[in-house]
């Protein structure tokens, strides 16, 4: 069992706290409350539930100490202590045995919205420390700005270690966080379809409000879509502890209550009050917030019908409708604006700014007109008596009414792993014949699309290098295909098997800054090796499902240099692709990095055809 004191002298960790600007009612350890439930061999969850929903814990009761580790650390002590050895050991070839190396932030990371709260110098060292460690675990990760706040958080009460502990395990938790940017921007879709559900009257006049002021729909939506910010960013530190307890414990639909709960007041306060309101309001709202935690709790957890498996149904209907958004993108459209930092924005790109943007500019003239003559008669836009003023932003908003639902016959790309994919064929949304591959059928493209990551299922495949079309030579297919960030590598070989490889990394890698060789293995955790013939079969890294550290020998992504391309090494078991120089001949086996069984029906094969398929917005 995991071992918890009782008898602390303080919960916070004062080494990465900085006490002179902590406010000091919370400097004394309070004792009110010693939850025993909490030092059970299993914890009674609907209690634990039943505590967090009912009542408020402060930031210096001395439960804190261990709560968030009890919650989310396993009970074997020896399981987590192997964790957070591996944290030591991973941090010291990354910054140095002394820690003199500067973190710098890594890409999944929002930098416009870090929150530190109380840390000091050295507890935001250790934030970046523990984002930096977690993308090199978890190479999977494209965008998933709460680990920030998070790790925050955690570090006011547990080592870093153990803070590093924590967060693997909200990261492996199914229904925490999101981990991608198109599941970032679902949230933000999935929580308007929310407040037009449950919070209608709170919706409307926020957005009307904003427009009577900044008179900019993009603006109105803009903020509503930061409402993630509002809870991690602007409410008061102890508010935000009391929820955290919660979300750890119930998952990401705790913050759709919160988010719906806050909007909610702030509409209920401002009543009575000049419309009018600025781009900041629900900021300085939460910050001065006249409403305390109780009645936000109360308020939160008092709509009803909106479980977990309701939230999963509206979220897997607007991720749909986005991918078949962005896949009806034009190839050679380029986003204006930096949309990621928009957040909300971030995949739809180029989509955005051809079609998107045309509404919010047909809506922004409509509204325009609507503001200038709200007290006069208007002959090209009537509003009645019983309209509301926003009913032009909800055609925009509300994607069941608008465009942006319109996709009942759409193509769903899952991301689960597939054997039989016949049972359940949908196909990618781009015509799979113009790829001109000679080597794969319909459904053995569906196949390898679904198993890519989600980021990859927007784009479109080409066909961008083949043996029966550039000849057989290894420095030729680099000449083509270095560049791409991500290929696919699909062999055929003269007994008729296909198997191949997803490198998620350029080529170029290969080579140094200075235009010279490195000899050493590159890729990241991404890559995997599949076959399709005669067997349908996906590889992933071990990592993926390692608890422990992984070796060095697991990490042997991708390899190549004048003589040979690999795909996944070993120091025991050997490669798991080989193929020559000369495109002819190749070997496959056993490896440690993908742990597979040989790839086709035999060790050693002769290529029939080699082809390197690439994501026309992949490439550099």
């Amino acid at each position: 069992m995991l071992i918890l004191d009782r008898n602390e002298t303080s919960c916070f960790n004062w080494s990465l706290v900085q006490k002179e600007t902590f406010p000091n009612e919370y400097n004394n350890l309070n004792v009110r409350e010693d939850f025993d439930l909490l030092f059970q061999d299993q914890i009674d969850q609907a209690k634990l539930k039943e505590s967090f929903r009912s009542s408020s814990r402060e930031p210096n009761q001395a439960v804190r100490k261990f709560l968030w580790k009890r919650i989310l650390l396993p009970t074997d002590s020896s399981q987590a202590k192997l964790t957070m050895d591996k944290y030591t050991q991973k941090i010291s070839v990354l910054f140095g045995k002394h820690l003199n190396l500067k973190a710098e932030l890594p890409d999944f990371v929002d930098p416009d919205h870090l929150c530190f709260y109380y840390l000091n110098q050295s507890g935001k060292e250790a934030v970046f420390r523990l984002l930096n460690v977690l993308a090199s675990v978890h190479p999977d990760i494209t965008f998933a700005p709460l680990l920030a706040p998070l790790a925050s958080l955690f570090l006011h009460y547990m080592t870093e270690q153990e803070c590093f502990a924590c967060l693997l395990s909200v990261i492996e938790s199914n229904n925490k966080i999101t981990q991608t940017d198109i599941h970032w921007i679902t949230t933000n879709y999935v929580f308007r379809r929310f407040a037009q559900k449950y919070a209608l009257n709170s919706y409307e006049y926020l957005l009307e409000g904003l427009y009577r002021e900044t008179n900019d729909t993009e603006t109105c939506f803009d903020v509503l879509d930061h409402w993630q910010s509002w809870i991690f960013e602007y409410l008061p530190f102890d508010y935000v502890l009391n929820i955290v307890d919660c979300f750890l414990l119930e998952g990401q639909k705790v913050l759709y209550r919160f988010g719906l709960a806050i909007l909610d007041l702030f509409y209920k306060s401002s009543m009575g009050r000049s419309l009018g309101l600025k781009v900041n309001c629900m900021r300085d709202f939460c910050v001065k917030i006249p409403v305390p935690f109780d009645r936000m709790l109360k308020t939160a957890f008092g709509y009803r019908n909106m479980s977990r498996k309701d939230i999963d149904n509206v979220f897997q209907s607007e991720e749909k409708a986005i991918k078949k958004m962005r896949s009806n993108k034009s190839e050679n459209a380029r986003p204006e604006i930096d949309y990621k930092k928009k957040i909300y924005s971030a995949i739809l790109g180029p989509f955005i700014k051809s079609h998107l943007i045309q509404d919010l500019e047909e809506n922004h003239r409509k509204l325009s007109v609507l503001s200038l003559n709200q007290k006069s008669s208007c002959s090209s836009l009537s509003v009645g008596k019983g309209s509301s003023w926003t009913a032009p932003l909800k055609k925009l908003v509300n994607p069941s009414k608008k465009w942006y639902m319109n996709s009942q016959s759409g193509s769903t790309h899952s991301f689960h792993h597939h054997h039989h994919p016949q049972s359940h064929l949908n196909l990618p949304s781009f015509s799979v014949e113009t790829i001109g591959s000679t080597i794969l059928s319909p459904e053995q493209i569906t196949t390898i699309w679904r198993w890519l990551p989600s980021r990859y299922q927007i784009l479109e495949l080409q066909l961008t290098y083949s043996t029966n079309i550039h000849g057989c030579r290894l420095m030729t297919l680099f000449d083509k295909i270095e560049f791409y960030q991500s290929t696919i590598l699909v062999v055929k070989t003269t007994t008729n098997s296909i198997f191949g490889a997803f490198c998620s990394t350029p080529w170029s890698e290969r080579i140094g800054t200075q235009r010279t060789f490195r000899p050493r293995f590159f890729g990241n955790g991404e890559t995997f090796l599949f076959e399709l013939a005669p067997k349908v079969e996906k590889y992933e890294w071990v990592g993926k499902t390692s608890k422990g550290e992984t070796t060095n020998a697991q990490e042997m992504f991708m390899y190549a240099d004048g003589d040979k391309l690999i795909v996944g090494g070993g120091c025991e078991k050997g490669v798991g692709l080989l193929i020559n120089s000369d495109l002819i001949y190749g070997r496959s086996g056993m490896c440690e990095t993908f742990n597979n069984q040989i790839l086709g029906t035999e060790a050693d094969f002769e290529i029939a055809v080699l082809e390197v398929l690439s994501f026309k917005s992949a490439e550099n």
